[in-house]
């Protein structure tokens, strides 16, 4: 049974361990990689908010020109069209990095459910400790043997008790 528990509490704290480290690793690597990838995004859209803003100068520069106001329309138009698609990535973005900010479950979680876990299994522990226990109570029997009494008993029923008290009488004086 001692064997059995060593066992157990061995084989529960290495799944325990293991998942924990699962969960951490996961947590990291999600994090990582939304952390890189909107990174990359933001560098690519702010490159691209340059290169529109350098698109509004030149067709601002054009219209003082040319005065042809379809032109002008034609590229506020597209301006505006990629400003909407820099919107939607950036709202992916941002959904992406509140997943990191706030994932099913943070690295403080995973260490209370490893705690909690550990608690559960300490109970299961203590009640197989307390089963060795009373394993080893229940063949320790300190008591008198029955058999003992009934021969005591057996022998002052019979009446041989009083030969034996009187002899040991004899020896004490």
């Amino acid at each position: 049974m001692v064997d059995s528990l060593s066992d157990t509490v061995r084989n529960d704290f290495k799944k325990n361990i293991s998942g924990l480290e699962d969960a951490l690793s996961q947590r990291i690597n999600d994090a990582e990689k939304a952390i890189l990838e909107s990174s990359k995004a933001r560098e690519a859209m702010v490159a691209g908010i340059g290169s529109m803003k350098k698109s509004v100068e030149k067709a601002q520069r054009r219209f003082s020109k040319t005065n042809n106001l379809e032109e002008l329309r034609a590229t506020m138009v597209e301006i505006f069209s990629d400003i909407n698609r820099l919107k939607t990535a950036n709202e992916k973005i941002s959904s992406d990095i509140s997943l990191v900010l706030h994932p099913n479950m943070s690295a403080v979680e995973a260490i209370e459910r490893f705690a909690s876990d550990l608690q559960r299994f300490a109970g299961t522990w203590e009640r197989i400790a307390r089963d060795i226990d009373q394993s080893i109570t229940e063949l320790c029997d300190d008591q008198t043997p029955s058999e003992l009494i009934d021969l005591q008993n057996y022998i002052s029923n019979q009446g041989f008790d009083k030969l034996v008290d009187n002899n040991l009488n004899a020896e004490s004086e």
